[in-house]
């Protein structure tokens, strides 16, 4: 009788459990609804390929963010790192004078940004030809710092990098 019992218990949870699964796992056809409703959507948002490819009217002027030169000591390899550089800011023209403004009373933290930066690279960073994960952490660290999204990129002119 207790075997019969707990038979009966198990075949009522699964048997819950069936119905559970029938009522919260949808149909195909729901599936596929719901997918053509979110590619809609998605299409909707999306903006145009023209717009994205389209060339800024907008003129950007290069802004002079002064001459760089960092020794950074790698104590793992025993070797320094000299690293030398111009840096350069692009930024809207209509923009320049809130830039220069704003870029000179944050003059000495963008500094410290610039170079904790490039002290906390890796090697491979450093080499790189395009400079870009450099160039994105640097561009990234000084609208930060501005509080505003005034850069629109930054160019290394000058580079050099030498490790002994």
């Amino acid at each position: 009788m207790t075997k019969l019992k707990i038979l009966g218990a198990v075949l009522a949870l699964v048997g819950l459990e069936c119905m559970l699964a029938y009522f919260v796992i949808p149909s195909p056809e729901d599936v596929i609804e719901a997918a053509e409703m979110r590619a809609r959507q998605h299409t909707a948002t999306e903006p145009d390929v023209e717009d994205l490819t389209a060339v800024s009217d907008k003129a950007t002027v290069e802004v002079d963010l002064k001459n760089f030169g960092i020794t950074a000591y790698q104590p793992l390899a025993n070797t320094t790192l000299r690293i030398d550089f111009h840096l350069y800011a692009m930024v809207n023209a209509e923009n320049q004078g809130e830039f220069e403004t704003l870029i000179a009373q944050n003059e000495h933290r963008f500094r410290e940004q610039v170079l904790v930066t490039l002290r906390s690279s890796e090697v491979s960073d450093l080499t790189d030809p395009g400079l870009g994960l450099l160039k994105r952490k640097i561009l990234e660290k000084t609208n930060r710092i501005l509080g505003k999204p005034l850069v629109k990129s930054v160019i290394f002119s000058d580079y050099s990098f030498i490790e002994q």
